[in-house]
This record gives C-alpha cells, sequence and structure tokens, in this order.
C-alpha cells in the first residue's frame, strides 16, 4: 500500500512538473508578445485564462490578457488586446483604443467596430528566432489549433498587417481613411479615402478610392475601383476588377515613400519625386495561387501629360528653391498597354520582415496593335532574402534586374542612385533601359556580444552594401531583351559602403554611406524613416 502510495505521488508530481513547464512555456510567448505588440506596458493589465467576454456596458481601462480562449469584445477597452491561442471577435460598436493581437489565432472584426491600433494575426514562432524556437518552444506550439485557424470560415476580417500565411491577399496594409502629403507641384493635397477591405463571406463586392485636392496645382484628383472576388477568399481567391483614374502620379516610390517624401518637401524643401498627370482605366485580374503566391493580369488605358513646379513654401530653407519638376517632353500622349505580374511573398512581416522571401516578377507590354501611341516591352524582376543567424542578427539581401526591347518612354526608364539602391550616389544619376542592383544589410544587436563593445546597446546596427548601375543599351545590335548586359562586370559596376544606427527594430534609421569607385566624394549623411527594402 505504501508504494502505491509512493507511485501516486510520483505520477502527481510529474505531471505538475510537466503543467509547470508548459506554464512556463506559455508565459515566455506572452512575455515576447507583450514585449513586441504592447504600446504601453505601463498600464493595469487584467489577465483571463479561456474564453473571456466584455459585455456592452463594461469599460476596461487598461491592457487585457487572454491566454488559451477566445476574447469577444461588445463593450471598450482603453488599452492594448493579446490572446494566446485564441481568437479575438469584435462584436458591433467594439472599441480597442490600442492594437489587437492574435497569437495562433484570428481576428473577427464585425464593420462598426473600432481598433485604433494595429491588427496583427501571427504565430508564436514568428516571435522568436528560428534556431531558439525549435530548441526551446516547438513542443508548446499548438499545431492543431494553427490548423484550425487557417481553415475556419468568418465573417468578417482584415489585418493592418499580414503575417506569413495572409501575405499575398489583396489588402496588406489598411490605408488610413484620409489622404494627406505634401509636395512641389500639388502643393498641400488632402481629401478621403476609402480603404480597400478583403471582404467577408457575403461581402463578394470591394469599393475603395480617394479624392483629393491640390491646393497649388488647384486640381481635385482622384481613384475610383470596384473589385468583386470568386472561390476562396484566402488561399486561391480569384478578383476581378477594374479603377478609373485622374492622378498627379510618381513612380519613385519604391525609392523613398510618399510619406517621407512629404515631410522632407514641407519641412526641407527637398522633394525626390517626379510627377506626371495619368488619367485613364484599368481592368485587372488576379489568382491565389497559394497562400504565398498571385498572379495578375491588367489591361490599362493611360494619357499622360506633364504638369510643373508650381509649390515654393517650406517650413525652413526657405530661400532655397524647389527642383523644377522633369517634362514628358515628347513622351506625352495616350498608352495601351497589358501588364502582368507574378509576387511571391512569405515574409513574416510585411514592413519589418526578420525572415522570409519576397519575390516579383512584372512584364509589361505596349504597341500598335493595341492602338498605343508607345511601342516597348519592359521585364522586371526582383527578389529579396531576409535570414536570420540567431539571436539579434540578420542578414537582407536584394537584387533587381530590369531589360526592355523597343523604345521605352521617359516615364518608364529605369532610374536609381541614391536613396534605397546605390546610397552614396546622386538621386537618380544612373538611368537607362537596363538595369542590375543588389543591396546587403548585415544588422546586428550589440547584445550578442558577451562584453560591451558598443556604447549605446539598445540602438541596432547596419554593415550595408550597395553594388549596380542603370545603363542605355545599343539599339543598332541589342535588340533582344537578354542582350546588353556587357556592363555588368564587377569591376564595372557602381558601388558603395556604408554604416546606419537604427531605432524601432530598424524602422527609423541614420546611416553614412561612402563610394568606392573614388576617394574624393563625401561621405552621404541621410534619415529614413522606413526600411530601404
Amino acid at each position: 500500500m505504501r508504494s502505491e502510495k509512493v507511485l501516486i505521488l510520483t505520477l502527481i508530481l510529474l505531471f505538475s512538473t510537466m503543467l509547470v513547464g508548459q506554464d512556463y512555456q506559455t508565459s515566455k510567448i506572452e512575455q515576447k508578445a507583450k514585449q513586441k505588440y504592447f504600446k504601453d506596458a505601463s498600464k493595469k493589465e487584467y489577465r483571463y485564462r479561456s474564453n473571456t467576454k466584455i459585455d456592452k456596458d463594461e469599460t476596461i481601462d487598461g491592457n487585457v490578457v487572454v491566454v488559451k480562449g477566445d476574447l469577444t469584445i461588445k463593450g471598450e477597452i482603453n488599452g492594448d488586446v493579446l490572446v494566446l491561442y485564441g481568437d479575438v471577435r469584435l462584436k458591433e460598436d467594439a472599441v480597442v483604443d490600442g492594437n489587437a493581437t492574435a497569437v495562433n489565432g484570428r481576428i473577427h472584426q464585425s464593420r462598426n467596430a473600432k481598433v485604433t491600433g494595429n491588427q496583427i494575426e501571427t504565430k508564436a514562432k514568428n516571435l522568436f528566432p528560428h534556431d531558439e524556437w525549435y530548441d526551446d518552444y516547438d513542443s508548446e506550439y499548438d499545431y492543431e489549433r494553427a490548423r484550425e485557424y487557417e481553415d475556419e470560415d468568418w465573417d468578417w476580417s482584415w489585418s493592418r498587417r499580414f503575417y506569413g500565411n495572409y501575405s499575398t491577399l489583396t489588402l496588406r496594409e489598411l490605408d488610413e481613411p484620409v489622404v494627406l502629403r505634401y509636395n512641389r507641384v500639388q502643393g498641400l493635397f488632402i481629401g478621403p479615402r476609402i480603404p480597400k477591405f478583403i471582404g467577408g463571406k457575403y461581402n463578394y463586392f470591394t469599393l475603395h478610392g480617394f479624392a483629393g485636392y491640390g491646393f497649388k496645382e488647384k486640381k481635385w484628383r482622384y481613384e475610383l475601383g470596384l473589385d468583386r472576388w470568386f472561390f476562396d477568399k484566402r488561399k486561391y481567391r480569384f478578383e476581378v476588377g477594374a479603377k478609373i483614374y485622374d492622378l498627379t502620379d510618381s513612380r519613385d516610390d519604391w525609392l523613398i515613400s510618399m510619406t517621407e517624401n512629404s515631410l522632407a518637401s514641407f519641412f526641407l524643401k527637398d522633394d525626390y519625386h517626379d510627377f506626371y498627370r495619368r488619367t485613364g482605366y484599368e481592368i485587372h485580374a488576379s489568382q491565389n495561387f497559394t497562400i504565398f503566391l498571385k498572379g495578375k493580369l491588367a489591361y490599362r488605358n493611360d494619357d499622360y501629360e506633364s504638369v510643373s513646379k508650381r509649390a515654393s513654401w517650406s517650413l525652413f530653407n526657405k530661400e532655397d528653391k524647389f527642383r523644377a519638376n522633369p517634362s514628358l517632353g515628347g513622351d506625352e500622349g495616350n498608352m495601351r498597354s497589358i501588364y502582368g505580374e507574378l509576387y511571391l511573398d512569405t515574409r513574416d512581416n510585411i514592413d519589418m520582415p526578420r525572415q522570409g522571401w519576397f519575390g516579383k516578377l512584372a512584364i509589361e507590354t505596349s504597341n500598335s496593335k493595341l492602338k498605343s501611341d508607345f511601342s516597348f516591352n519592359q521585364y522586371t524582376l526582383e527578389l529579396r532574402r531576409y535570414q536570420t543567424f540567431g539571436y539579434k542578427e540578420r542578414l537582407d539581401i536584394r537584387v533587381k534586374l530590369g531589360t526592355a526591347e523597343g523604345d521605352l518612354p521617359v516615364q518608364k526608364v529605369f532610374q536609381m542612385g541614391g536613396l534605397s539602391t546605390l546610397r552614396a550616389y546622386r538621386n537618380k544619376s544612373l538611368v537607362g533601359d537596363r538595369l542590375f542592383l543588389a543591396n546587403f544589410e548585415y544588422n546586428l544587436n550589440p547584445r550578442i556580444f558577451s562584453t560591451d563593445v558598443f556604447i549605446f546597446d539598445e540602438l541596432n546596427y547596419v554593415v550595408f552594401y550597395d553594388i549596380g548601375d542603370a545603363w542605355a543599351s545599343n539599339k543598332d545590335k541589342d535588340e533582344n531583351w537578354y542582350e546588353g548586359f556587357d556592363k555588368m562586370q564587377f569591376n564595372k559596376l557602381k558601388s558603395d559602403i556604408g554604416l546606419a544606427i537604427t531605432m524601432d527594430k530598424g524602422k527609423y534609421r541614420f546611416s553614412f554611406a561612402k563610394r568606392l569607385d573614388t576617394g574624393k566624394s563625401p561621405i552621404i549623411f541621410s534619415f529614413r524613416m522606413v526600411k530601404p527594402f
């Protein structure tokens, strides 16, 4: 009898130890999620286990954490929401004044529910470096739950940032309800926006677009689109749609975002974008082949016109002048084209990725058979890899290739140099119908060292290397898209090296870049608010 008691006590002790171990692992995941997604961790915290409901007349002032259960919100939460291994259900008129995060779960939102911060659906393993997760936390991961929420049907849901499974959806980032920008052509431009939503079980159509007024241009500009999805709205979504527009447009967003450019124009009188007027329409269809791979085919009918500089004011540098906006010259006219795109995205975070692949192959053709004023074929391929090597250490690589056949108009010519490309060179100083670019960024945090070798260990450091060029092919002999790459030799390409100091996980950065082809060029300093790629 005594031996039986000892055996029972031993089993109870072992079982309790297992439970404590599981709770310990869950608490580590919870701690990581709070560090990453809580905007204000100093607020009072309300923690619950299993299914929890916030009733319609109930208000909670503080952060809410629910572990291994669903959180249903009908009332108001003045703080951040974190649900581990469960779903967040936002009912009619529910309010979350902060971020809403579901780890190994989903977010379901009624149309009239409101979340002021980010809505994030992610997996527990995304919170940890690859090696650390598989060494310490893999047994805690609820794979059954993960499979559940990948297939579950739901009425309405959207996320501001998509992770992993949702990266190829039509909506990758929720647009703000207001368009606000400043540049040398339009001056202050402001107007309302209708964001594009994914759509729910019965919401097959989505209407989206914006309209705004440029006070210096003294023109209204707009875009209005309508899309309809079929079949599986997530994994194998098929979508058809159309849009009409009258835009003061720029193709320079890949160099510097519209927000950054507006701030530089408003404060410093530095406008890095070049603009033209583009009016017309587009008819398109897209297909998600998997949760990571998407294809698109579109017909475009655009009229291009030159626009001129009209604004002269900035908060600082009042004695300076905005540079002139370049004219399209003889490349004004009607462009009718067919555009195709294949898009791959496995990044764990679309804004600040730590691991994953991104790839895009784009082809556009315009010719007299389409009754276009232009005749060309343009091909662009971009590949990126984000690779972690452990705690606070990562290598980011981007390779971009561009080529063309025929005569590219000014608005389609490849341009690079300066921001986000060859960072020690002048902005858009390299142009042509051939392009090659490779960027390498090694990211590290000083806390990976056993001794204090850096003064500020809360900052991240990036060592980068850029190499590439853009050039014009020889029209007499380089007729095909695969010809004209003689300059793609290591000793003929432009290159630079530099160091960046980053804050906020790499989002804000001060960088210093130096050309490697000459010792006479100065060190180029820049401040950025987004990652270059």
